[in-house]
């Protein structure tokens, strides 16, 4: 098997090629079609201030957001030169789609940039780990994750913090093999922290046993030694102010508040029982599977296996960081937030299916220099990745065809002037041409909602369309489910605002006909076989309804 410098650019390229693909999804845009995405509107906005006004605070930690932020100062001073710095005028100028398109393209950049990152970590932690093979082996394994892929096609804060944590682990096995890199060991874990919360459930556990415990029990170093002190004390400075606990605590602490309480448990799909941690169990297992390929996962398992034989100390030992990070994540926060959507297995799953390098390694080793042994067992491995490519294709796929896009080229066909009704949020909606006359109805005060540019916001407690009679009705691709529709158990992202007693007799009369609007198109993600449409977060692969009034 190659392993010069040209495989491993081969790696890159073919990834990087994996993120060129769809770059351009919904865009451009005043806003993105990724839910939970920071930009463009949080680091247009100049939301990192909330993190530091005093008693407020921001859903996120600062440090990815200060950094589009930045990244998006010439957008912000264009904006400023056309209309002042007035901040209503500023705000209403930057929500534009000149504006948010090119905020959104810098983030999507960085995520892009940053998710190379995470492959080439993968494989300078295992070439440590297991030698030079593994390491591209593992860099593959991560570079055909779908669920990777589609994070690095967005600006949410998956791929940064991911990209710190990756890097943290290379640091923090240097540590454990004897290098004195405790402070930027520490110092790239609380970058991850400082990115996204999620990033210490990954890092706790393995900052104490390899920074801690192994380099004692296989050097007889002391725990208490200088150098970890210091880097400690450094870490909690950097975190401190970095993340606002030292300059704005009371915002600090209502953000803590908020994260433990209505950021997630809201959201908790298990119940707290026995029976609850057993389901989570048994769908994570067989989940992270799927975010590459079942012979992958196997491979991963039996190379688990290998690692778990030998680890008597050392090297051996250190075999098992990537494991312990994994089953940090899983205890500290899958069980403890008990949710186990895609973006949360995807730790997981960037850390475990590695694993499936060491199987190859050992297979590879044991055949010597039987060519025909490891010109096969190199068909093998390609054979499961083929799954794996498959997946990545179809996120490119899904993204390229968008159902919001039909939806769009049916509106866009439509008369000027037609009077269109739009339900939902901007990022759930297709992009309302701008000639149509879009009015957006909702029980919820118009302060509360994301603006939609070009779009009418009126409030209507009857949620009744009818004394109105607007031409078009649109709904966003989440109301667009008939679990949605029926407002009956869990709720998709985005559709929380409609969930009270007169949206839901609206939606069911709109759907049997009863109020006058007959179904004109049906706007689904359609992709070639083998590919299928992949749903992601709530983000990609639903469908958008558009209804017409009756008789016109």
């Amino acid at each position: 098997m190659r392993r010069g410098p040209g495989t491993s650019l081969l790696l890159y390229v073919a990834f990087a090629v994996a993120i060129a693909v769809g770059c351009g999804w919904g865009l451009p845009g005043s806003d993105s079609w990724a839910a939970d995405s920071i930009s463009p509107r949080s680091c247009g906005l100049f939301a990192i201030a909330e993190t530091y006004w005093p008693g407020h605070f921001h859903t996120y930690p600062p440090l990815h957001m200060a950094i589009l932020t930045l990244l998006s100062l010439p957008w912000m001073a264009l904006a400023a030169s056309r209309v002042g710095t007035s901040t209503a005028a500023l705000g209403a100028e930057l929500v534009k789609p000149l504006y948010m398109t090119g905020i959104e393209i810098l983030a999507r950049v960085l995520a892009a940039s940053m998710a190379l990152g995470i492959v080439h970590n993968t494989v300078r932690l295992w070439t440590r780990l297991a030698g030079r093979r593994a390491g591209l082996v593992a860099g593959a394994v991560v570079a055909t994750n779908a669920v990777l892929v589609y994070y690095a096609h967005t600006g949410n804060l998956e791929v940064p913090y991911l990209f710190w944590t990756t890097w943290a682990l290379v640091e923090i096995d240097r540590v454990a093999a004897g290098e004195p890199r405790e402070k930027q060991a520490l110092l790239l874990a609380t970058l991850a922290a400082l990115t996204k919360d999620q990033a210490a459930a990954a890092l706790l556990v393995p900052l104490v046993v390899y920074v801690a415990v192994v380099p004692r029990a296989s050097r007889g170093t002391p725990v208490l030694r200088g150098s970890l002190v210091k880097a400690v004390l450094l870490a909690a400075l950097v975190y401190g102010i970095g993340s606002g606990a030292l300059v704005n605590p009371v915002g600090f602490g209502r953000r803590v508040a908020f994260l433990l309480g209505p950021a997630s448990q809201t959201w908790a799909e298990y119940p707290r029982s026995w029976r609850g941690l057993l389901a989570l169990a048994t769908d994570t297992v067989r989940d992270v599977p799927r975010f590459t390929s079942w012979p992958i996962a196997a491979l991963a398992a039996v190379g688990l296996a290998l690692v778990l034989a030998r680890a008597r100390g050392g090297t051996r030992a250190r075999a098992l960081l990537p494991f312990v990070a994994a089953t940090s994540f899983v205890l500290l926060f899958n069980v403890a937030a008990r949710r186990t959507e895609e973006r949360f297995l995807l730790p997981a799953s960037l850390l475990f299916l590695p694993y499936a390098s060491v199987a190859f390694d050992e297979a590879w080793t044991r055949l010597g220099a039987s060519r025909p042994g490891r010109s096969a067992l190199l068909l093998a491995g390609l054979v499961a990745l083929v799954p794996a490519l498959v997946g990545v294709a179809s996120v490119d796929a899904t993204l390229v065809a968008d159902s919001r896009y039909a939806a769009e080229q049916f509106l866009s066909a439509l008369r000027p002037g037609t009077r269109v009704e739009v339900y939902g949020g901007p990022i759930f909606l297709p992009r309302i041409p701008p000639a149509l006359g879009a009015t957006r109805p909702g029980k919820d005060p118009i302060a509360e909602r994301q603006e939609i540019p070009g779009v009418a916001d009126l409030v209507d407690p009857a949620m009744d369309p009818r004394p109105r009679a607007p031409d078009v009705l649109v709904l966003e691709t989440q109301l667009s489910s008939v679990e949605a529709t029926r407002m009956t158990g869990p709720h998709p992202y985005g559709v929380m605002q409609y969930r009270d007693a007169q949206s839901s007799a609206f939606l069911g009369e709109l759907l049997d006909g009863s109020l006058g609007y007959r179904s004109v198109l049906r706007a689904t993600c359609e992709v070639p076989w083998p590919l299928t449409c992949r749903r992601i977060h709530g983000s990609t692969g639903g469908e958008v309804w558009i209804y017409a009034l009756a008789g016109r």
